[in-house]
């Protein structure tokens, strides 16, 4: 009956445009007063114990660092190499910003951050390279994805953070899943800019006569040296956090701190793109999100713990064994449901509410709970870019000045194939445990 009232009430606060976080908040108070007989002072110990944790303090300083990077010319960097690796190809573009995502995902583990910083960059140049400015913004949305699968990312600090996962393994995990989906994605807009006639290298103003091999390839990696020279402190930075994550020098939340720190001074004192005053603006906008996401945390853990004094997590094992003992046909079924739950809420309370519920359901089928936890990330991911909560797609849409419905033509086709993606991902353990094993 407690659930009931709970589920029913969240539909209905989250139906009339109530935010998620007091959504979330309120559904679990009002149920957990007329249904049950826990004191009301839970709710306060579970939002406090939700955010106050050590592993927790990286998601906020990842944030930081997204966004110093995005205003103090190491984005731009980045771009700019992603361009000399891959402006030979038909949509070359497209590929940039894709290839873009991936690398800025390396950096900051946001997929909202990702979209907005890579987005404001490379979707007026599509635009001027003759893409729809639907195209281009759907492009910007589905390579923002990437960033919460690529490490480090703050979906695995999430996952890792409410079920006792180690995160460092997490981040191991998520390597080879993130860089086949971002190359499933390249593949994607290379074929669909054939299909459509944008941006193909033989109508490229750049291409003027026929060169022999040696010197194209002689040529390319010319261009990829100066990029290379120019952006070499901005593409140290995933060396740095991602190599002393896994020697063990630090862990995941002084990783977090060693961003911040190293994005300031190289944005200030090296590439010099970044003035004080913008310092602070950076700050500010961070203390902003951060203090969204902490409410969404802190209310997620209250629902979490509530359904778990609920034995809902109980619940859904019999149900879904009772349904089949194949791990396969129970993770595609858990998939359907992540899917759906991504229309509808964020990333931050999604993971701290259904990775509870659902991991002692696949661990007692022999699901390895890292594998797992990549296949909810990519789950989740795609809820980014899922009508009505998509938040990605909100952003693209922001930046590219377009309505949101107008790119609905094209989120079909790349949804199929993140659809395809998070299929091989579940059905492929081997992608996900390889460097674990």
């Amino acid at each position: 009956m407690a659930v009931a009232v709970l589920l029913i009430l969240l539909f209905v606060l989250l139906v009339i445009g109530v935010p998620v976080g007091f959504a979330i908040g309120g559904a679990t108070m009002i149920s957990m007063f007329l249904c049950s007989d826990m004191q009301m002072v839970i709710n306060a110990q579970y939002c406090y114990s939700g955010i106050f944790s050590f592993t927790v303090m990286c998601i906020p300083f990842f944030m930081l660092a997204g966004t110093i990077m995005s205003t103090g010319g190491i984005a731009r960097r980045i771009v700019n190499f992603a361009s000399a690796l891959v402006d030979f190809v038909d949509g070359a573009i497209g590929c940039v910003t894709i290839i873009s995502c991936m690398f800025f995902g390396a950096l900051c583990g946001s997929g909202m951050a990702t979209a907005s910083a890579i987005g404001s960059m490379m979707i007026p140049e599509m635009k001027n390279k003759g893409y729809d400015p639907a195209y281009a913004a759907t492009i910007v949305c589905f390579g923002g994805i990437v960033g919460p699968i690529i490490p480090p990312s703050l979906s695995f600090v999430l996952y890792g953070a409410s079920t006792n996962v180690s995160i460092p393994k997490l981040f191991l995990a998520g390597i080879l899943p993130g860089i086949l989906i971002g190359i499933i994605f390249v593949a994607a807009n290379i074929i669909m800019c054939r299909r459509s006639g944008t941006d193909l290298r033989k109508n490229s103003n750049n291409v003027i006569e026929k060169v022999p091999m040696g010197v194209s390839m002689k040529n390319r990696a010319k261009n990829i040296g100066v990029a290379l020279k120019d952006g070499f402190w901005a593409l140290l930075s995933p060396v740095i956090i991602l190599g002393g994550i896994y020697s063990g020098v630090f862990t995941p939340t002084e990783a977090a701190c060693v961003s911040v720190v190293y994005s300031i001074i190289i944005s200030l004192f090296v590439y010099r793109d970044m003035k004080l005053k913008d310092l602070y603006n950076t700050f500010l906008d961070t203390s902003v999100l951060n203090g969204i996401t902490s409410f969404l945390l802190g209310t997620s853990t209250v629902f979490s713990t509530f359904m778990t004094f609920e034995k809902v997590p109980q619940g859904i094992t019999a149900f879904l064994t009772s349904v089949s003992d194949n791990s396969y046909v129970v993770l595609f079924l858990i998939n359907i449901i992540l899917l759906i739950v991504g229309c509808f809420l964020d990333t931050v309370p999604a993971i701290i509410v259904m990775a509870p519920m659902l991991l002692p359901t696949v661990e007692a089928m022999g699901v390895d709970p890292i594998h797992f936890g990549v296949v909810m990330a990519v789950n989740l991911a795609l809820g980014l870019c899922s009508p009505p909560y998509g938040c990605n797609l909100f952003v693209g849409a922001a930046v590219a000045k377009i309505k949101m419905e107008s790119m609905f033509k094209y989120i079909i086709p790349y949804f199929i194939v993140g659809i395809i993606s998070l299929l091989i991902v579940t059905f492929v353990p081997w992608l996900s445990l390889v460097f674990i094993h």
